[in-house]
Parts: C-alpha cells; structure tokens; sequence
C-alpha cells in the first residue's frame, strides 16, 4: 500500500479526531472545575443534530439552516444554564456516585425523549455547508474535514488564550486547582461552575453540529458513541487540560482511521477494533499515569 494510501487514513482520521476533540475539551473543562463526571455532556451533540433537524429540515419548522444553527447555539446556553441550576447545583459533590447516577439519569431522559419526537429514527439533516472534495497530490481532502479541524484548532487556542490571559478564565483556573482554597478567597465558584458548564455546552453543540454536518444524520443514541470517546480523550489527556485533549482527540481519531488500514493490509475488519482502542489507552494511562499524560495537579475539594 503506497504512502499516498496510508496518508489518507490520516486525512480521514484528522476529520473524526475534531470532533472527538471539540466535545472532550468541554467536558474536561467542567471535569477539571467540578470535580465530577457530566455524563450528559457527551448528549449536546445529539441536541445540536436534532436541533438542526427540528428547525432547519424540511420534515420540522423549515427555518432554514442558518436560524436554525443560531438558535441551536443559543439553545445550548440555555440548556446549560437549566442544567447547572436544576440539578448540578443542587448535588452534593462529596457523594460521586450521587453525582453520576444523576447526569447519567438526564443522559438517558434527553436521549428518549428525543427519540420518541423523532419516532425512533435516524433522521436526515440539512447541510451546514455545500461539501466539495479537493484532490492534493491524490489525497482527497473535503472541506467538512478543513473546517471541522480550523474549528477544533480555533476553539482550543482560543480557550487556552481565554484561561491563561483574562480575569475569568484565571478565576476558572484557580477554582479548578483548588476550589475550597478559591473559596476561601472570595471567588464564586458556583459562578465560575456554571461558566465553565456554558462554554463546555456551547462548543460541544459546535462539534455536534460538524458532527451532524459531516454524517448528515442525527441520531438519537449517538451520544453512547461520543461518550465513549470523550472519557478517553479527557482521561488520557488528564483531566483540565484542554492542550492535551487537542493532542490526544486528534491521535485518537488517526490511529482509529489506521485501526482501518491495518485491516486492509491484514485482511481482517479493522473497524472491529476502532472503539477499542480508546479503552485500551485509557486502562494503559491510568495504571501508569493516572493524572493523564498533560496532567499537572491532582485536583483537591
């Protein structure tokens, strides 16, 4: 199989690794404020697919693709809001189980409910965009791919250059280092909590719209997929770094892609093996380096 071949499984495998990265990096950021597990996170994709569906497709409101993409993303700080107010507020953060059970509980409640709207089904979307395909050097690259990949890198710097250089992503930074320390200081940490819930809903309802965008589907249990992926990619990566999870969302999707080439080349199914790896990354970095590879602290209170 010739270099051209095997460079375009990493082409396609950059394509699913922005996606993995734009819903991990949200989460993580909560993870790392909080202390605890959204679980339900990984479901704002499947709220961003359907929203566009609702409101954009012609079988919902027919809004037309750009209102819709609006209000699914004004949507998204809304939910956000309500879930912080009406259940992660509300939970006592020193019982984890308690804390998991419920955001696992919205999890499944969001993920029927919409498949009862939409009859169980998968349904189609309208395109965000026109998807054209460019031939490089006989790489065939689509520009749902350039913008998927410009979007994760944009998100991602912009996030750092936010936490690292402004008043309130530093307040979210102490919070996420020590919360009872941040506490004691004067800082709001209910107030940063829920920032940092807006700003992880609002930029994983983008990587659910690319989502939705590039298969041109929404799919009410999709979130069971991106779950599975977000663990891994915020585990791997440790948990509150939002560097790492760049790194490792765009590694996982590559070698996920090339889990396909080796197949090719083997003669078996490689895609058997594309939701294993992620597990097999995570046991390995959690008995080795259990705060992640870009892990620095070990989160207290």
């Amino acid at each position: 199989m010739s270099l051209t071949e095997f460079l375009q499984y990493v082409i396609d495998g950059l394509g699913s690794g922005t996606l993995y990265v734009l819903v991990a990096i949200g989460f993580t950021l909560v993870f790392g404020v909080m202390g605890l597990m959204n679980v339900a996170h990984a479901d704002f994709y499947m709220l961003a697919a359907f929203g566009l569906f609702f409101l954009g497709g012609v079988e919902g409101l027919g809004w037309g693709v750009l209102a819709a993409t609006i209000s699914v993303l004004i949507g998204s700080l809304i939910i956000g809001f309500a879930m912080f107010h009406l259940i992660l507020k509300r939970l006592d953060k020193e019982i984890m189980i308690a804390f998991f059970v419920a955001t696992l509980g919205v999890s499944f409640f969001l993920e029927n409910l919409v498949a009862k709207l939409a009859d169980f089904r998968v349904r189609s979307v309208p395109a965000l965009f026109t998807t054209h395909t460019y031939v490089i050097e006989g790489l065939y690259i689509t520009n749902s791919v350039a913008v998927s990949l410009a979007a994760a890198l944009i998100i991602t710097f912009g996030l750092l250059a936010f936490l690292n250089y402004t008043e309130h992503g530093q307040l979210l930074r102490a919070v996420a280092e020590n919360a009872m320390l941040a506490k004691g200081v004067g800082i709001d940490t209910g107030r940063m909590t829920l920032l940092a819930v807006l700003i992880g809903s609002f930029i994983a309802v983008i990587g659910g719209l690319l989502y939705a965008n590039t298969t041109s589907t929404a799919d009410p249990f999709v979130a069971n997929t991106v779950s599975l992926k977000m663990f891994a990619v915020a585990i791997v990566a440790g948990i509150g770094s939002v560097g790492g999870a760049l790194v490792v969302g765009l590694f996982l999707g590559i070698a996920e892609s090339l889990s396909l080439w080796v197949g090719v080349r083997g003669g078996f199914d490689g895609s058997q093996w594309q939701n294993v790896i992620g597990l097999v990354l995570m046991v390995v970095v959690l008995m080795t380096r259990p705060n992640g590879l870009f892990g620095k602290f070990e989160r207290i209170g």
